[in-house]
């Protein structure tokens, strides 16, 4: 004899959901040629994916790539701006914009080896604890295709 189903409200559960703005990568201040926030659209979220500090951006690169895909969205947690090496960051390089890239701190070299996923992107090097950049956060989360 088949089992009756539950009762539908166990199966809606209240929305746990907000819309966040999503910023360009590329949008420069004319004047000091730094990234600022420039909201191009808004998406859903999880409320588990929110957090204080963040901010979300969309990709605009495929540097990054298979890790995260042109076009993702990408969560970044500005109050994480320590770099510890292997993590993914969000930095701003004046006359570029906002690029996200895997860092590793050398120390003893004195700067920071940003590197790309994708063999055809360069790895380079900043100073560490130098002028000409600004880390805006770690990247937390990404959504995109696969």
């Amino acid at each position: 004899m088949p089992m009756p189903l539950p009762p539908k409200e166990l199966f809606t559960l209240p929305s746990r959901s907000r819309y966040v703005a999503v910023h360009a990568m590329d949008h420069l201040d004319p004047q000091t040629r730094k990234w600022t926030h420039k909201a191009i659209e808004s998406i859903e979220i999880s409320e588990n994916l929110n957090r204080p500090a963040l901010l979300v951006v969309r990709m605009e690169d495929a540097g990054m790539e298979p890790v995260i895909r042109r076009q993702a969205y990408v969560g970044l947690d500005r109050d994480d701006m320590t770099v510890r090496s292997g993590e993914i960051y969000a930095l701003d390089i004046p006359g570029e914009g906002l690029v996200i890239k895997r860092v590793e701190r050398d120390s003893a070299g004195g700067h920071l080896r940003l590197m790309s996923e994708s063999p055809r992107h360069p790895e380079r090097s900043l100073p560490l604890g130098g002028p000409g950049y600004v880390v805006i956060g770690r990247v937390v989360w990404v959504i995109q295709d696969l």
